[in-house]
């Protein structure tokens, strides 16, 4: 007992707390992902016919319009108040409402109840990201936070993909796989009230020693403050930029009905690809997480020109993906499609674009940390990814009437032309980012100077 130290309590307790902040977005994001695969179980329950997808599509964008709203209460409260109960609250409300969706009846009807229940699970789910990301950001410091974040992203990759798993093993009974997901995050909710809330502001290097040893860092989020977080002129950037999630919120709408449409791949084979080129996703947001971390240490501006990389690479493997060509026999096994010319080299560069684009969240996320103060965290990720829902949200929609008016070919193509233009946008980050982090640097030194003289 003698070498337990609060050091090494620390760390204990920040491992299985972080270990539980990555359970929850795990099921967060398998939750959110059941949509896609259910798309034509949903339109033949409701409508009786699965030729237009625009009814899903409102329910996507209403959803994430709710988790938008939602977000940004919860991340202004996450800066004041106790991240946990907002973290705890947030898992409650979208597990229960996941629950509901056993009782949707059939027809029209259904569709209004389960529209009803997505926009309360939408509600729930923009809770929990600004204050996990929050609490993330005081147990790692800026060194690891890419690392993280890596693990973060892994997360949420890989919860997507359970998702889709899940949603593919219930298609005859689409209720059942919410009720499933819907139990396991109440579960995971009262997980939450065992562990303790991570110090705001132990994060930090210039404050870690000083609240191991009993200080507290008071300071808390005002209205005076918003004015403050503009002068981080990266942060206009990171947050205005809701382009990103165009191709990625069309591609996840609009994979499973492409490649039934246009390659007469069933769901069942189109997750088990998915999973593989999911496996290449998660390697790519460590690998790019741990390498945003080593090279930070050599130029503060790395972490933002990893990101731009990721964002540029993927376009040249989504060209391929879009030129291939190929038709699946119907009642083919798995090494009878992969036996078919075209598929293999398909699959390898997905692989490879997704590997590559993982990058881009870790050192995203831990862009938004480093250059912003402890009580601004939860407030900054919300609005940033208030954006980002904003394009989650209008992506399948655009691409919805796109594949009305001019089929569903044109919907993913549109995808070249929203990375392309995402290029663009990571630029002016680039150029200030190095300064909005000595900015906050100095910031954060004058408070320990503060809080020092405050100790007893």
């Amino acid at each position: 007992m003698k070498n337990f130290g609060p050091n090494r309590a620390s760390k204990i307790f920040g491992g299985a707390t972080f270990f539980l902040f990555l359970a929850v977005l795990f099921f967060d994001f398998a939750d959110q992902s059941l949509l896609s695969p259910l798309l034509n179980p949903l339109l033949s329950d409701f409508f009786g016919r699965m030729d237009d997808v625009v009814p899903m599509g409102w329910v996507s964008f209403v959803f994430t319009l709710f988790s938008a709203l939602s977000m940004m209460a919860a991340g202004f409260f996450s800066d004041r108040y106790s991240r946990k109960k907002i973290c705890l609250a947030g898992c409650l409300l979208y597990g229960t409402s996941s629950i509901l969706t056993i009782l949707t009846p059939h027809g029209g009807t259904g569709y209004c109840f389960f529209f009803i229940t997505r926009a309360l699970n939408g509600i729930g789910i923009g809770a929990v990201l600004p204050a996990v990301f929050s609490m993330v950001g005081d147990l790692v410091q800026p060194q690891r936070r890419s690392t993280a974040f890596g693990f973060i992203s892994t997360s949420m990759l890989t919860g997507r993909m359970a998702g889709f798993i899940i949603a593919a093993a219930f298609l005859g009974t689409w209720r059942t796989a919410y009720l499933f997901i819907g139990m396991i995050n109440i579960c995971l909710a009262a997980g939450l009230l065992f562990f303790r809330e991570p110090s705001r502001g132990s994060g930090e290097k210039e404050l870690h020693d000083l609240i191991t040893h009993g200080a507290e860092y008071n300071f808390r989020i005002g209205k005076k403050d918003l004015r403050l977080l503009w002068k981080n002129k990266s942060n206009f950037w990171l947050i205005a930029n809701f382009i990103d999630m165009f191709p990625a919120s069309i591609i996840l709408f609009l994979v499973f009905k492409y490649m039934e449409d246009k390659h007469n791949m069933g769901g069942q084979t189109i997750n088990i690809l998915l999973i593989m080129i999911g496996v290449s996703g998660a390697l790519g947001a460590i690998v790019f997480g741990r390498l945003g971390d080593w090279a930070f240490r050599r130029d503060k501006r790395a972490k933002a020109l990893i990101a731009l990389v990721c964002n540029a690479l993927p376009i040249i493997f989504m060209l391929i993906f879009l030129k291939a060509n190929f038709i699946i026999p119907e009642g083919s096994s798995l090494g009878g499609i992969l036996a078919v010319p075209g598929v293999l080299p398909v699959i390898f560069f997905i692989a490879v674009a997704v590997f590559i684009n993982q990058g881009v969240h870790p050192n995203w996320y831990s862009c938004l940390a480093d250059i912003n103060l402890p009580e601004h965290r939860g407030t900054i990720v919300s609005l940033a990814s208030v954006m980002d829902m904003a394009g989650s949200a209008l992506g399948p929609l655009i691409a919805s009437y796109i594949a009305s008016r001019w089929g569903i070919q044109a919907a993913m193509r549109s995808v070249l032309f929203f990375w392309i233009l995402n290029i663009f946008l990571w630029l002016p980050v680039i150029y200030h980012i190095r300064g909005d982090l000595d900015r906050s640097v100095k910031i954060i030194k004058g408070r320990a100077v503060e809080m020092k003289r405050e100790m007893p």
